[in-house]
């Protein structure tokens, strides 16, 4: 009994020992395929705005001619869209600190803001008109700001929606027993 007792013991020990020395961490394994890949290198800005136009490009299955054409005009269509933004500012307020003063400033910057962007889109959607076709220019002029889905951050879905499959069971109170105001048949 003695030695039973024992034996199992030194043998609940020994497992116990193997396990914390196999929950070390081992030598990261790489996988050859990985391996060969380069490290991603940032792009600088102008090498970003040429991967955009050549993505667009593709999106709107152009030829050559006008995939050519195109992606000089969308790179300076993109460079007057970036020069209608501010330089971010140094010395900046915090919300609840600003004056109302200051709140209306930023309000009438913003304004301006967007109407430099709206006439920079009119003036190059005549450009743009010129090689698309309607469906096309829908596209150019309709797209979501890049990245804005990246990294898992989507829009959060409302509660209480109601999905197809699983659909609320309809309450009918001249129909339904078990609702409180269902006449009653005694």
């Amino acid at each position: 009994m003695k030695t039973t007792r024992l034996l199992s013991t030194l043998i609940l020990t020994v497992c116990l020992g193997f396990g914390s020395v196999m929950a070390q961490n081992a030598a990261p394994q790489v996988c050859p395929e990985k391996a060969e890949k380069p490290c991603k290198v940032k792009l600088t800005p102008e090498q970003r705005m040429e991967a955009q136009a050549q993505r667009m490009g593709k999106q709107l299955m152009l030829d050559d001619d006008k995939l050519a054409q195109f992606t000089s005009l969308y790179k300076e269509y993109l460079t007057a869209l970036k020069d209608c933004r501010p330089a971010p500012e140094e010395n900046q307020v915090k919300p609840y600190e600003r004056t109302d003063a200051q709140i209306q400033q930023d309000m009438e910057k913003r304004f301006e803001i967007r109407q430099k962007v709206l006439d920079t889109q009119k003036k190059y959607y005549a450009s743009f008109k010129k090689i698309l076709n309607a469906r096309q220019l829908g596209k150019v002029f309709s797209m979501e700001r890049p990245g804005r889905f990246h990294k898992g951050h989507f829009p959060m879905r409302h509660a209480g929606t109601v999905h197809p499959g699983h659909m609320p069971a309809p309450c009918c109170p001249n129909a339904c027993p078990a609702h409180p105001l269902a006449p009653q048949d005694k």
